[in-house]
């Protein structure tokens, strides 16, 4: 609907979100120099280049176990303009990977250490980066050399690893049911976490496709044991991807109903919401008409403010297409009380339009009654316009034949054949008029004498 050929003024007159302003000096994009942070008490910030004396002095400064240090999965500090960086996030790195290191320390590193002339020799940026490549085909290879009994107790911190999901996904796919219940076990109490994470949503997504059904019911649990937790995990962009991925497997109407429970007291927000609009969407079009009635409800009730949001205006157009009954009757009901302020609103019109593109006879008739009188203003406006168009082509000979009325016997009809947007309502209504007119059958004239 947002890119149907009616809404021609879109392309030309809308102004892009995030539109650089213009005639603004050079500098004012400038950003401040920024100096790396610098340890306090040591000498290395003077320096542009280390050794490995000043290696050493540099990690006596952090509270780590030196076995971390020796390993080389462990990420060296960055260097940024001939300093050190700040060592907190290398700290945070190993708290999170430890486990990891625990399992794999006592394998050889041949070839991963260099001393302190050899690095002294490669420029800085080199070096980290060889150093980062060898670390990564480290982990892979030792991550296929080992079995899935081997890495028991370290599923949680192999899953948010980048190599560490990739090896989960490529083995759980051949694994016996007694060792998927393994790394269920393992997985289900911080499977709230796993869906969030970048890495770790991943192996949620396949857990849930291989696990049974009552290990299905058993994560629905845990993602709505607390209130609007499955709503928070909709909202966010890695955490969508597992959910959507669990509806998609859910195979019973308990399952449907926890969901669908849990979803309810978040839908307006959802709706709204570049993630989280997803999962509403995909609720309405494959569950029951049962199961979403309650979902629909909410969406009805906060039409309007549904209706001119962005995502909530693409959501209200799929309630209408996939809903029935009274539910639907509802929302057609709700969207024609507030078309007057729908047309011409910048997403609202999208949704008032989409209800003429149903070409529902008696919605029709009823949206045209509510915007009678009001055409000529319409016209006039940049989205109204549009609204005004689609009336003109979609509705049936009398209807359009009273607009086309209702516009030319308006004062200010010269007006709109000037104006930057009605004159491409009268276009339409001379369009109209011409199609009618030669498709009618032929008059017979009679000549004289």
């Amino acid at each position: 609907m947002l890119n149907s050929p009616g809404n021609r003024h879109l392309r030309d007159e809308t102004t892009h979100f995030g539109s650089p302003s213009r005639g603004l000096p050079a500098t004012h994009f400038r950003r401040p120099r920024q100096e790396s942070p610098r340890l306090p008490n040591t000498s290395l910030s003077e320096k542009s280049y280390f050794d490995e004396t000043d290696l050493s002095a540099y990690f006596s400064h952090l509270n780590v176990n030196d076995r971390i240090f020796d390993n080389p999965v462990y990420h060296f500090p960055l260097v940024e303009n001939g300093f050190f960086s700040h060592p907190c996030q290398e700290a945070e790195q190993i708290n999170q990977d430890s486990s990891i290191l625990n399992l794999l320390h006592n394998h050889n590193f041949d070839g991963l250490r260099s001393n302190g002339n050899e690095l002294s020799s490669v420029p800085r940026n080199q070096w980290m980066s060889s150093l980062s490549l060898k670390r990564n085909q480290w982990l892979q290879d030792s991550f296929d050399c080992s079995s899935l009994r081997d890495l028991r107790g370290n599923i949680v911190a192999l899953a948010k690893d980048q190599y560490g999901c990739r090896h989960l996904q490529r083995t759980m796919s051949s694994l016996p049911k007694e060792e998927i219940e393994m790394i269920f076990v393992e997985v289900i109490d911080r499977v709230c976490e796993l869906m969030i994470d970048p890495f770790g949503n991943y192996v949620v997504q396949k857990l849930v496709e291989l696990c049974s059904e009552e290990q299905r019911t058993r994560i629905l649990l845990m993602l709505t044991n607390n209130d609007f937790q499955l709503v928070r995990i909709c909202l966010n962009t890695h955490g969508i991807r597992a959910v959507l991925k669990l509806l998609e497997n859910l195979t019973n109407p308990q399952q449907i109903s926890l969901v669908i429970a849990a979803l309810r007291p978040g839908a307006v927000a959802l709706t709204k919401d570049t993630n989280g609009h997803y999962v509403i969407q995909y609720c309405v079009k494959h569950f029951s008409h049962e199961d979403t009635k309650y979902l629909l409800n909410e969406v009805a009730d906060n039409c309007y403010g549904i209706a001119t949001d962005k995502s909530g205006c693409c959501v209200l157009q799929h309630c209408v297409e996939y809903s029935k009954g009274a539910q639907r009757e509802r929302l057609v009901a709700e969207i024609i009380a507030n078309a007057l302020l729908l047309a011409e609103d910048c997403y609202g019109n999208y949704v008032v339009q989409h209800l003429l593109a149903l070409r529902v006879p008696q919605i029709t008739a009823s949206l045209l009654r509510q915007l009678e009188g009001h055409y000529v203003s319409f016209s006039c406006n940049k989205y109204g316009s549009n609204v005004v168009e689609r009336c003109l082509l979609e509705s049936g000979e009398e209807q359009s034949t009273r607009i086309i009325i209702e516009l030319l016997r308006s004062p200010n009809v010269s007006m709109l054949l000037m104006h930057p947007f009605g004159n491409y309502v009268i276009q339409s209504a001379l369009l109209v008029s011409k199609v009618r007119l030669f498709s009618s059958p032929p008059i017979s004239v009679c000549k004289p004498g």
